[in-house]
């Protein structure tokens, strides 16, 4: 663990995303090992990486699409 004593090198957080397809449905996880979207955005799941993107999309035959919080 890396200890941070001057808030200037602090480094930034990555921008966090929700993922929606194109029946404006949001991922809210895996299901028996496939993405799972639902209506109910309340049960999005938060994403900061883009390489998650890349392996729910090999998961789904929908166009993905991601919306920054």
């Amino acid at each position: 663990m890396k200890a941070i004593l001057d808030k200037k090198n602090k480094p930034k957080p990555e921008p966090t995303f929700i993922v929606l397809n194109e029946l404006a449905q949001v991922f809210c996880g895996l299901q028996g090992g496939y993405p799972a979207f639902s209506d109910d955005f309340d049960s999005a799941k938060y994403l900061e990486n883009d390489e998650q993107i890349k392996m729910i999309q090999k998961g789904t035959s929908y166009k993905l699409e991601k919306e920054f919080i």
